[in-house]
């Protein structure tokens, strides 16, 4: 409704214009309302009808032709398609109803070519605008559900369960072994440290996700011993392909947390690359451990996240072994 609002204030003054402009260059004076109130009339709706028409017509040829795909194949069309059917009616109206001769219509016909050519650019730069404007609303919301997903991420890491198994083993390690309490502490230290300083990145890179995983790993590796082992297998040519923060950890953590470790089971997790394009990260599965129910939360955000920066699915296969894989990120496109 406000677009047709808008069209009556903008074609109204333009149909009393174009009649003032008339009378004014066969006659050297203005027309008197009183006595030429019925054209006055004519011309105000025929100005406000043609405009609707021409909105109308656009509207047609923006559900054929994108703008965006082919901004002067559309710009033409629209421009063409009113210059034809406005200008032969309102002439044909002119000619008819208010006995425009032939000078007249000419007049009339130039001054719609000028009008309608002047239309199209201002409806090309609106559309040109609001779509610009709603790109950007989209990107800022996609932003913000990128940092509430990577919000969710960290806060499950930082989780008081974790925290409260690492200080038990450094209790347990004061007394036992102060060397290797310090080095896990220090460990400790550098997997926190990780977590806060990514906490807004979008990307990190698979190098640093990896040094990270090592950090993570170790103190697992207190914990568990020679019971839970870790084997990378990855190119050094794909260090650098990006990788959303604790990925890696979210999914070494899952295969801690859904299956026994001690000394009768042993769990392994490989990480590997297949075709260059996908990262797998697989592990074994143990027996003898009542799993507890999966929410899949984990799971659930790195969907989730994956889906701002790729259309590839992220597969996983539960048979022999359980396996996760995630596609690689060709670019690393940073934002804070």
């Amino acid at each position: 409704m406000r677009k047709y609002w808008l069209l009556l204030v903008i074609c109204t003054p333009i149909g009393v214009l174009f009649l003032l402009y008339l009378h004014f260059s066969n006659t050297g004076s203005l027309p008197s309302p009183l006595e030429k109130f019925e054209h006055y009339i004519i011309s105000i709706l025929l100005a406000n009808t043609m405009g609707w028409l021409a909105f109308q017509i656009d509207n047609w040829f923006d559900k054929q032709i994108s703008w965006k795909e082919s901004f002067l194949t559309r710009f033409i069309a629209g421009l063409i398609a009113n210059l034809v059917i406005v200008n032969s009616i309102t002439i044909s109206v002119m000619v008819f109803s208010l006995e425009a001769t032939t000078s007249e219509a000419w007049k009339i016909g130039i001054l719609i070519v000028m009008a309608i050519f002047l239309y199209e650019i201002f409806y090309g730069w609106f559309y040109s605008y609001r779509y610009y404007a709603h790109t950007q609303v989209e990107w800022l919301q996609s932003e913000r559900r990128q940092l509430e997903l990577q919000f969710e991420s960290l806060k499950s890491q930082i989780s008081p369960h974790f925290l409260f198994n690492c200080l038990n083993t450094i209790s347990s390690l004061l007394y036992k072994d102060a060397k290797l309490a310090e080095e896990f502490i220090r460990r400790m230290a550098e997997t926190f440290q990780y977590v806060i300083n990514n906490q807004k990145r979008t990307f990190v890179s698979l190098r640093e996700e990896l040094e990270f995983v090592k950090s993570y790993y170790y103190l697992l590796q207190v914990r568990f011993e020679n019971n839970l082992k870790l084997e990378i297998n990855i190119p050094k040519n794909l260090l650098d392909s990006p990788i959303p923060p604790l990925t890696l950890q979210m999914l070494i953590e899952n295969a801690v947390k859904h299956n026994q470790i001690d000394n009768e089971n042993s769990l392994l997790v490989y990480l590997s690359v297949k075709d260059n394009t996908h990262l797998l990260i697989t592990n074994t599965k143990t027996s003898g451990f009542t799993r507890p129910t999966s929410t899949k939360v984990g799971l659930e955000n790195i969907r989730k996240r994956y889906s701002f920066f790729t259309r590839q699915p992220i597969e996983i296969r539960n048979d022999s072994r359980y396996v996760v894989q995630l596609p690689l990120l060709k670019e690393m496109v940073e934002k804070v």
